[in-house]
């Protein structure tokens, strides 16, 4: 069988191996790419008219961390089982230092932050009340978001991070 890999982001569920793709699997690997987070993975394997068998529950994924499934066995040929993903996000955290926007753009100025080692681009921030999903990291002190901020926001010295959950899977 060829070498399956995927990139998913964010709370989800998704299809990896699709039902009647004649594939089958052997081992499964989970790697968790996001930098300050970790997040819970469910892997399932689903027929219809039987219902979902978990391979792996809730489980939690440190951060780096690759967890392999080689105790595993399917085929997915017509009529039988596909392949599937849930991945949970991990806990929102404060952000060191302070936020500062100003004005109606997509700039996010830091004050003493640390942007390339606690955001991933995905991740929401929420500043001041407002919610935004980074798009750029240019700096430790220099990000910017999707969309625009609605106006001058005061200050934020706790702004906080919603990491995306962030995991390579290859299939074998």
């Amino acid at each position: 069988m060829a070498t399956l890999h995927h990139n998913i982001s964010g709370e989800l569920t998704q299809e990896l191996l699709a039902p009647g793709s004649g594939l089958k699997v052997s081992k499964i690997s989970l790697t968790n790419t996001q930098k300050v987070s970790t997040c819970k993975v469910d892997l399932f394997i689903k027929k219809a008219l039987k219902g979902k068998f978990y391979l792996i529950k809730g489980v939690e994924l440190p951060i780096g961390a690759t967890l392999i499934y080689d105790d595993i066995t399917f085929s997915n040929a017509t009529g039988e089982y596909g392949l599937y993903i849930k991945l949970t996000n991990g806990p929102t955290f404060t952000l060191t230092g302070s936020i500062d926007v100003t004005g109606t753009n997509l700039n996010v100025p830091g004050t003493n932050t640390l942007f390339t080692s606690e955001l991933s681009i995905g991740d929401e921030v929420v500043i001041s009340g407002e919610t935004r999903t980074i798009a750029t990291i240019t700096s430790r002190t220099v990000a910017t978001v999707t969309a625009a901020f609605g106006s001058d926001l005061a200050n934020d010295t706790t702004p906080d991070c919603n990491p995306t959950a962030l995991v390579d899977v290859i299939i074998n």
